[in-house]
């Protein structure tokens, strides 16, 4: 057999560097993770700076675009609120137009009264410096055309100026009235058409609706006007009182159609109208154009209850603007809510936000902080487990170690062939009795230690030692064919060559001197108690190996008739037969002495007491916290 090498012996002595580079190594491969396409450790500075970063980003998404849906709703609040007081002002301004139509329609009525009956001009005049006033007033704000007044009420001055009572004329000139209203119509569609995107639409088509049936109503009033004044409506007056007449009665009823509201308004309305069956009456004569001797007092009759009549049609108008100011307050209030809803919503978010960011950022650290300590303690845990494992591997063979934790029941093992391996110290028991027990435990450990450290280069296993007696075997618990015999052969022989260098430490003038015995045969191996398993060797085997080892001489090594046989079949060994000699239990036993092996290399005592002043194993295991 060709013992191993030095470097072979180092590469399987444990060391306290190896074993704890070994759980480094380890417990940094443990903390190594893949993240999507990039390998980040959790446990480093970057991986740490990595994940917090990810944690922040990940809460810091909803709140950015909870914030984005604020803003745009806030703007988009802001433009309704914007538009709704433009169109509130646009109503406004459309007020202020339906006042000055309203105060050129009475004008019309008046002009028409003084005209077709025996008015008076003077109280003409008062309502033209009226009408005037109106103009000044109000024209500017709204007009687009004439950027002031003046031009429009150059017109006004010279139509009043030329007023005259001929019946040819008369009817002319009253036109003037119907073209300057029906320019102030147009301007008064444009703003209506300029707010038709807004909600209330439909109650300004309505608005508009009502006006224009209430100047049709003036319009027509004054064909009627002339009738009952002069007798008789020429075929075109005719035609043009029943199309204005024909147009207020359908932009009336026409007014009902946009609103529920503004129908239930129409109602009421309507519910007033028997109040005035007398015009009623003087349409269907006016309709029949039979003629007829003029009647003032007729004239102002109609005049009068017609002008209440269009009172009537003014309140309507009056209320329908009223659900117009309404609905916009209305849509402006909420506008005006939202937009406080969306400002204190979105002061909430920025304000929380760095709250939630900052939990979240401490959350995230102790999180971190809890997993690089437990990263830690895994860490410890894995190295005191190895530790432990390295431990129970000292005390039991590794195949019985691997079922045990398992939890698996180690049943016994028959083996039809093994080599045992006694040896005990000459002299023990006086050498004892001169020493103190500290010395002979330093003497032992020291001597073991040695022969631990020379056992690693076979294929052998140290089974136990008691006092100073010590143990080892070969082919088991791995069983290794016919070469055992071999393996404790050379092993005895490289440690009795160990032994004649030792020195005893309390004692260096004295030598050392131990007894071999060595027997090969079958046995049985396995593990005995609970408390504290043992692997133990049973049969007549062990008890011939121990004989061995008692009945022979100091610093040889003793062998029985099957060791030798089977060193034999190995070649290469030096023996010598021993006498025949009575053995106890056994009777007359052949036995040899074992001298050497050729070839045989055998490490230097220098090297081997360099190693033994180091720890034991199972102390460097113990020493490595």
């Amino acid at each position: 057999m060709t013992p191993l090498t030095n470097t072979d012996i180092q590469h399987q002595t444990p060391s306290r560097h190896s074993a704890s580079s070994e759980c480094t190594i380890e417990g940094s491969a443990t903390v190594a993770l893949k993240v999507g396409c990039f390998r980040v450790d959790p446990s480093s500075t970057t991986g740490k700076r990595f994940y917090l970063f990810q944690m922040i980003i990940l809460p810091f998404i909803p709140i950015a675009a909870l914030i984005v849906q604020n803003c745009c709703t806030m703007v988009s609040v802001a433009l309704a609120n914007r538009d709704a007081m433009a169109i509130n002002k646009q109503i406004k301004l459309t007020a202020e137009v339906v006042e000055l139509l309203t105060t050129l329609q009475f004008e019309r009525g008046q002009v028409a009264y003084y005209i077709f009956t025996d008015g008076n001009r003077t109280s003409l005049n008062s309502i033209f410096k009226e009408t005037n006033e109106k103009i000044s007033l109000c024209w500017g704000n709204w007009n687009e055309v004439f950027k002031g007044d003046k031009h429009f009420q150059r017109h006004m001055d010279h139509f009043r100026q030329n007023l005259t009572r001929s019946d040819d004329s008369a009817l002319r000139e009253m036109n003037w009235y119907n073209i300057a209203n029906e320019y102030v119509l147009d301007q008064l569609s444009e703003i209506i058409r300029e707010t038709s995107v807004s909600g209330v639409w439909r109650f300004l088509i309505a608005y508009k609706n009502i006006i224009c049936a209430v100047e049709n109503f003036s319009i027509a009033t004054v064909y009627g006007l002339y009738y009952f004044g002069r007798g008789q409506l020429g075929l075109e007056s005719f035609s043009m009182f029943v199309r204005y007449d024909s147009l207020a009665q359908d932009y009336l009823t026409a007014t009902q159609h946009f609103s529920l509201v503004i129908y239930e308004e129409y109602q009421r309305f309507q519910a007033n109208i028997p109040l005035f069956e007398n015009i009623t009456v003087r349409r269907l004569e006016i309709y029949s154009n039979e003629p007829r001797k003029s009647d003032f007092h007729i004239a102002e009759e109609y005049h009068a209850t017609v002008s209440l009549f269009l009172a009537e049609l003014r309140r309507y108008q009056e209320k329908i603007h009223s659900l117009i100011s309404e609905k916009m307050y209305w849509d402006m209030n909420h506008a005006s809510h939202q937009q406080a809803v969306a400002i204190v919503i979105l002061v909430m978010v920025l304000t929380i936000s760095p709250v939630i960011i900052f939990f979240v950022r401490n959350a995230t650290q102790t999180i971190q902080t809890f997993a690089g300590t437990l990263i830690t303690r895994t860490l410890e845990l894995k190295c005191e487990k190895r530790k432990s494992d390295r431990l129970l591997f000292q005390m039991l063979p590794p195949p019985v170690v691997k079922q045990l934790k398992q939890q698996r029941q180690v049943p016994a093992e028959s083996f039809e062939s093994v080599t045992i391996y006694f040896s005990d110290i000459v002299c023990f028991t006086e050498l004892s009795a001169v020493s103190s027990p500290m010395q002979i435990v330093t003497m032992l450990n020291t001597l073991y230690r040695l022969f631990d450290f020379r056992i690693q280069k076979y294929d052998v296993y140290k089974v136990e030692t008691i006092g100073d007696a010590y143990m080892v075997v070969s082919g088991l618990p791995q069983r290794n064919g016919n070469r055992h015999s071999g393996e404790i052969a050379t092993m005895s022989l490289d440690l009795l060559h160990g032994v004649r260098h030792f020195v005893i430490p309390h004692r260096p003038g004295e030598k050392l001197q131990i007894r071999i015995g060595i027997n090969t045969g079958p046995c049985v191996a396995g593990v005995v108690g609970t408390t504290m398993p043992r692997y133990c060797l049973f049969g007549d085997t062990i008890n011939t190996a121990s004989r061995m080892e008692s009945t022979g001489e100091a610093m040889r090594i003793h062998i029985s008739q099957k060791t030798k046989d089977s060193l034999d079949l190995l070649g290469g060994y030096h023996i010598q037969c021993r006498e025949p000699m009575e053995v106890k239990g056994k009777g007359m036993m052949n036995t040899y002495w074992l001298l050497g092996k050729e070839d045989s290399f055998i490490s230097s005592c220098e090297e081997d007491f360099i190693h033994i002043e180091k720890a034991p194993d199972f102390l460097q295991i113990i020493g490595q916290d």
